[in-house]
């Protein structure tokens, strides 16, 4: 496996901070072909991720959001959100960060998902999975062991794809990478993520993975980030969570007809 300096990648993802900082509240949204959002933020730290990860890694392949492919079918690619949550950014809410994984062979192999606002820096590296520098792990729980007070991470479009009966609460974050972080810091029960895509998914999933999590399609199947690192949307509603506590929400998760 190849050797990855964690801290340098770090420091990548603060200076980035640095420039989305600067712009929160001030960015202005277009809207591309897809009809989704995007700032000037989106676009520099994009760019500078890449002018990063080429000079250190000038073999491996890289897909960003904004319109980056380059080798995506060499053994080692990188996915690259530089905002992921834009409408929350432009909204000026706080849960937005900037994300960054590599897969190796379609696998998710490294990742990082760094907050600004909250300095919050969820990493993972050699199976190991922190928040800045606390270890991660989650357990599963049973359904009988579910309260209230427990919550679910849902898309923001739940209400219109999606019926959920649920004994605890749901929220919608404006961020897939931060509802996968928040599962695998053990926060939230689960997270739900619909139209979900690499850069979206390839920096928390490693996160995830390492702290003991799983994600699984809402049919049941194991989620297979191989299958859009060509930038394909997941057609199906995606559920991330610990092992046993996927499968007990998956029967309160149905997709509307």
């Amino acid at each position: 496996m190849i050797n990855i300096d964690i801290e340098e990648l770090c420091a990548w993802m603060r200076e980035c901070g640095d420039v989305a900082r600067h712009l929160f509240n001030r960015a202005r949204a277009q809207r591309k072909s897809d009809n989704s959002p995007v700032t000037e933020a989106d676009v520099a730290i994009e760019r500078i991720l890449v002018e990063r990860v080429t000079a250190r890694y000038p073999d491996h392949g890289i897909i960003g959001e904004e319109q980056t492919r380059f080798a995506i079918t060499q053994e080692y690619v990188w996915a690259l959100d530089p905002i992921d949550g834009t409408a929350s950014f432009v909204a000026g809410l706080p849960v937005w960060g900037i994300s960054i994984g590599l897969l190796h062979r379609g696998i998710p192999y490294a990742g990082i998902f760094y907050m600004p606002l909250t300095d919050d820096c969820y990493w993972a590296i050699d199976n190991r999975a922190f928040l800045n520098h606390r270890p991660l792990s989650i357990h599963p729980t049973s359904e009988q062991e579910w309260e209230s007070e427990d919550w679910l991470a849902i898309p923001s479009d739940a209400h219109r794809r999606l019926e959920i009966d649920f004994i605890g609460k749901t929220r919608s974050l404006g961020s897939a990478a931060a509802a996968i972080c928040y599962v695998a810091r053990g926060s939230a029960l689960g997270a739900v993520l619909t139209h979900a895509t690499i850069w979206d998914v390839a920096g928390s999933i490693a996160v995830l993975r390492a702290a003991g999590g799983v994600g699984i399609t809402l049919a049941g199947a194991p989620f297979e980030p191989a299958a859009i690192i060509d930038g394909r949307a997941v057609r199906e509603p995606l559920l991330f969570g610990a092992p046993g506590t996927v499968e007990a929400l998956r029967r309160h998760i149905r997709v509307r007809c």
